[in-house]
């Protein structure tokens, strides 16, 4: 398994030091995320302040934008990394679509398939010279010339979905190259929901299993103190709540047999009472949710927690303050219990 790190820092040049630092340790890859900056502007700072390890995004709001805008983005920044880029899109859910992008809202899954194919045209015109002609149900892009087309390289951009729902799950599996699952999820909705569904996506389109790379992002509650699991316990059981008041993450509660609380933490969500949002959301929730204990069990403990279909995790809150050689230790214990 790869251990990565997500960043969810404001502040583009802090990115830059915090990928820096994750680079010193040895992990895998940095992920970048839509938190307040430009996703893409937090990569390509990313490319220009590290060497060796990989970039992506976790993820780049694709219903937002369109296939040719995000075409030039990611191949701009696959060129000035060297071939470190991967491209990880999601389709948000409707409310932001509609009211914070003011974008339209159709059938989502179908359209980030449409979305994927788009790329791969465009890219593939850049790299061949060859017409672009890709015309679909929801985009069309018939025009392209040497003016108007970048520089020209061979990196190949990895492209990763994230899904939740099976439908996007199984889209996912067809046309990505992996898949971005969500944090809020737990081993009872994978065996049930994700898995059957990756399996589809693949038959559909005669892959394996060998051929997707899976990552989730996973609550790790780790520290040295008592004092220091607590805090990030404590964390994690807002951020469950934030994410258990959503309608459409229903049923993950559901699989888990805690559909009840989705009312109620919706309800405190719109009333904005964090307190009794905490005292809602019981133990046994988070146990479903995340791994506790020193940041050496973290290895073991995800794998035991996410199985070994999973190729690649990182921490939702990061990484404690630990000595780089420490961190890099357990990075390398991750990979060998990959």
């Amino acid at each position: 398994m790869r251990i990565d790190t997500t960043l969810v820092e404001k502040d583009l040049l802090i990115s830059g030091e915090r990928a820096s630092s994750a680079e010193a340790a040895g992990l895998d890859r940095v992920w970048c995320t839509e938190t307040g900056v430009d996703v893409f502007l937090q990569a390509y700072e990313i490319a220009r302040e590290t060497e060796q390890i990989e970039i992506g995004t976790a993820i780049a709001v694709a219903l937002a934008r369109n296939p040719m805008t995000v075409a030039y983005t990611a191949w701009n920044i696959a060129d000035i990394s060297d071939g470190r880029f991967t491209l990880g899109l999601g389709s948000q859910v409707r409310a932001h679509i509609e009211r914070r992008f003011s974008m339209p809202w159709t059938r989502p899954a179908r359209q980030m398939r449409e979305f994927v194919l788009a790329l791969r045209a465009i890219w593939e015109a850049w790299r061949t010279g060859e017409r672009l002609a890709f015309e679909g149900e929801h985009y069309s892009h018939t025009l392209m010339n040497d003016f108007w087309a970048p520089k020209p390289h061979e990196h190949r951009i990895p492209i990763h979905l994230a899904a939740v729902g099976p439908k996007m799950v199984e889209t996912a599996a067809e046309v990505a190259d992996g898949i971005i699952l969500h944090s809020f999820t737990n081993k009872e909705y994978l065996e049930r929901v994700t898995f059957p569904a990756i399996e589809r996506g693949l038959a559909r389109s005669g892959r394996t299993m060998d051929d997707l790379e899976i990552s989730i992002p996973l609550f790790m509650i780790m520290g040295d103190t008592t004092e220091e699991i607590e805090s990030i316990r404590r964390q994690v059981a807002m951020q469950l709540a934030f994410y258990g008041s959503t309608p459409s993450y229903l049923p993950v509660l559901e699989a888990v047999g805690m559909a009840q609380l989705q009312p109620e933490l919706a309800a405190l969500s719109k009333s904005g009472d964090t307190a009794r949002a905490l005292e809602v959301v019981p133990s046994a929730l988070i146990d479903h949710f995340a791994i506790q204990g020193r940041p050496e069990d973290m290895p073991a403990l995800a794998t035991r927690h996410l199985g070994r279909r999973v190729t690649r995790t990182s921490s939702y809150f990061g990484w404690p303050s630990v000595d780089p050689d420490r961190l890099q230790a357990i990075a390398a214990e991750f990979r060998a219990e990959g």
